[in-house]
């Protein structure tokens, strides 16, 4: 070009010194335009050449503050120059450099505005040279008016009227002249690029899901895995959902996640969701204005929204309606919310241990399309709860009995539920009075067994001879070691269910390979209950048939475990020496509460085995049966558990093990036979008959090497231990319950 000409003349005649630099750039650009460009004949050149004869320069981007002011400053026109409104002057302020006021002409030929002039943005620059200081270009100055008034109205605006350095503006996001057109690949503000766009701000900003900014949830959810991972470009971007220009907070009406237009905006790509929701209770209500009335974010969150098929989805979908539903109880008339009943329930209890196959809300009520039970098109209306209950993966099998079950029942109601309220209250004074009676009388046999001791008078441990007296059969011992290897299991993989809100309940369930393999673990043990229970009764059956004496002496004789007015009579002695002191009373083969606790296990394995069956195979049963007898197995099952458990565990564990002369085992039950020695002292009244009817020799066998090796300690102990800390996480947990 002819200035260029000029220009390198002016540069080859030896002005290399920077002022001499900056007064050749001013000079030969003025003489471009005054002179050259005539004298060239191109009178229809564009304007902005000549504002590229300086911005257009590599030189120009390197120039000090000193250099640009001086390069402003010289006026190079005809006549005098135009007095400046203000006197310009350094400050000290000013960046070393400026890089942005070197104009690549390759910019602005592949932008969006190539047909643009320069004077078009920069109005006050359009008679050289231009003021040290130009205003802020407006892009709204006769293009893009529109979007500036959305611009203005938004909070980026607000935020750079209130001088926020990170507030955007046109350029900010857009870019300057290398400004590409928005559905160009490499354009900032192109769909694939957005969030990184808007992120380089908003990263910054900490209001999203937990400690996480808005941009973190976003990056982690499944509208940005859409665009980070599989580049689809009808993902949802930050101004799909918030707008371009006109950003507004979500409390402004103006603004799309306005809490009254997110559904709308939502169903912008979700049409066919949103047309569902607007048909349900939740969007009805919304529509009559109530903003109790939930809304896509509520369900699904603003930023980190996740895939709604994943697992972490579908177990919080409980807490996610919980949020709203939590809080409906009273005013329902109900002691509880729904929330809580459901949570109270084995679909409740194993979705918060993880299972995914149990029944969430919105399994039964609906996703989008809630409708309340009243509504002939709700899910769980009289019409239509059948087909609910028997959807796949559910109970295929359901039928009129089976749906009078209610999963939202609640045992502490008694208004509402009189049977279920009644069963529970059974159970609290049944609980009460066994554990409140036999636990006052371990702490009175402790103490007084250990005063005893004290005086010298107490249990003494006999140490093994060469022959020991046969008390229990091989069956008896079989019958036990399977009793105890059942009664572990069940609790192991029961309690957790009780207590599943509570971390350790979740760990104790992934001990078994998690909940649903914990459930499986729990059904094998109730099996093998049922046939050592099935075993038990046949030996006695067997038994019965080879008794030698008759039938009654059989039933209720003194080898019998039928409760009599003896034991009766024996516990009043015991407490009698509880209290007082003196003889040890005396026994007879089986002691009072010896028996206790054989019934209890008998009638306990009943009760538990029975409402389990009722709960394992309730299509089955609701043959027969109506559902609500499901409800009352459940407080059965739970409650008869907890009732066997901290018996066991305590009462049982303190007469078999823990009591002084006992301590820390009594191997009779796993070697069959004790000494003669302590069959004397612990049983007179037996050790007397056998001596008198000559049947005590038939009883003599040689001493197990179990009596004398470590390894029945060692077991015990270990079981023992197992067995306190499980009924310490039941008594700490029953507290925190209470506590809640």
């Amino acid at each position: 070009m002819c200035g260029d000409r000029i220009i390198w003349r002016f540069f080859r005649s030896g002005w290399q010194d920077v002022s001499s630099g900056v007064a050749a750039l001013c000079l030969g650009a003025w003489l471009n335009s005054v002179l050259v460009q005539p004298a060239c004949a191109q009178v229809d050149r564009e304007a902005e050449q000549r504002c590229l004869q300086c911005h257009g320069r590599a030189h120009i981007a390197e120039l000090s503050p000193a250099e640009r002011l001086t390069m402003v400053g010289t006026w190079l026109g005809q006549g005098e120059p135009p007095a400046p409104a203000e006197p310009v002057q350094l400050t000290g302020d000013e960046p070393e450099t400026r890089p942005g006021l070197l104009v690549s002409r390759d910019d602005l030929l592949g932008s969006p505005h190539a047909d643009v002039n320069c004077v078009d943005c920069h109005v006050d620059a359009a008679r050289l040279p231009h003021s040290a200081r130009l205003n802020m270009s407006s892009c709204a100055a006769e293009c893009h008016t529109r979007q500036w008034d959305e611009y203005h109205a938004g909070e980026h605006f607000r935020a750079l009227q209130q001088g926020s350095e990170v507030a955007p503006t046109c350029v900010s996001c857009h870019g300057g002249h290398d400004m590409l057109h928005v559905s160009e690949r490499r354009a900032p503000q192109h769909r694939l690029n957005r969030l990184f766009l808007c992120g380089d701000c908003h990263e910054k900003l900490v209001n999203g899901q937990g400690n996480q900014t808005p941009v973190q949830s976003y990056l982690a959810s499944t509208h940005a895995r859409g665009v980070t991972d599989a580049g689809l470009l009808f993902a949802a971007t930050c101004s799909d959902c918030h707008g371009a220009h006109g950003v507004f907070a979500a409390e402004d009406e103006r603004s799309p996640m306005h809490r009254t237009r997110i559904p709308d905006s939502c169903g912008m790509c979700h049409e066919g969701v949103n047309e569902v929701y607007a048909t349900s209770i939740h969007g009805q209500l919304l529509a009559q204005g109530d903003l109790r009335g939930p809304v896509c974010t509520d369900c699904h969150s603003a930023h980190g929204i996740s895939d709604a098929t994943t697992s972490a989805f579908l177990l919080d979908v409980i807490n996610e309606c919980g949020r709203c539903h939590e809080y409906e109880g009273p005013d329902r008339g109900k002691s509880a919310s729904f929330y809580e009943t459901y949570r109270a329930s084995y679909h409740g209890q194993v979705t918060e241990l993880g299972s995914l196959r149990a029944a969430r809300c919105s399994d039964c009520h609906g996703f989008h399309d809630v409708l309340p039970a009243s509504d002939p098109g709700s899910r769980v209306h009289p019409d239509n709860i059948i087909a609910t209950c028997a959807q796949s993966g559910c109970h295929p099998s359901a039928n009129a009995n089976f749906v009078k079950f209610d999963p939202h029942a609640d045992y502490r109601d008694g208004e509402r539920y009189p049977i279920l309220h009644a069963v529970w209250i059974y159970f609290i004074i049944v609980m009460s009075a066994a554990l409140g009676f036999f636990g006052l009388h371990s702490i009175l046999w402790f103490a007084r067994a250990s005063w005893e001791r004290l005086r010298g008078r107490g249990p003494k441990k006999h140490p093994p001879g060469p022959t020991s007296i046969r008390r229990f059969t091989t069956m008896n011992r079989i019958n036990h070691v399977l009793v105890m290897i059942t009664f572990f299991g069940l609790t192991a993989t029961g309690i957790p269910l009780i207590f599943s809100e509570q971390k350790w309940a979740g760990i104790l369930a992934n001990l078994f390979g998690g909940v649903v393999a914990a459930g499986v673990w729990h059904r094998i043990f109730a099996t093998m209950l049922i046939i050592n229970f099935i075993i038990h009764f046949v030996h006695l059956g067997i038994s019965f048939a080879r008794r030698t004496g008759s039938a009654w002496e059989w039933l209720f004789g003194p080898n019998s475990m039928m409760p009599k007015w003896r034991d009766v009579t024996d516990a009043a002695a015991m407490i009698r020496w509880f209290v007082r002191g003196g003889k040890t009373p005396r026994f007879d083969r089986w002691a009072y509460w010896e028996k206790f606790d054989y019934w209890a296990e008998i009638f306990g394995s009943i009760i538990i085995g029975g409402s389990g069956l009722l709960l394992w195979f309730p299509e089955i049963a609701s043959l027969f049966l109506p559902g609500w007898i499901f409800n009352v197995a459940m407080v059965v099952h739970g409650y008869e558990a907890l009732l066997a458990i901290g018996f066991i565990f305590t009462i049982h564990f303190f007469n078999a093990h823990l009591r002084p002369g006992k301590f820390p085992v009594d191997r009779v039950i796993f070697t069959g036979a004790l000494s003669e020695e302590e069959l004397k002292e612990e049983r007179p009244d037996e050790y007397e008959r056998l001596v008198a009817t000559g049947r005590l020799e038939a009883l003599r066998v040689p001493t197990s090497p179990a009596e004398r090796g470590p390894a029945l300690v060692i077991v015990s102990i270990i079981l023992v231990g197992i067995g306190l800390a499980l009924i310490s996480l039941i008594i700490l947990g029953g507290l925190r319950l209470l506590g809640a």
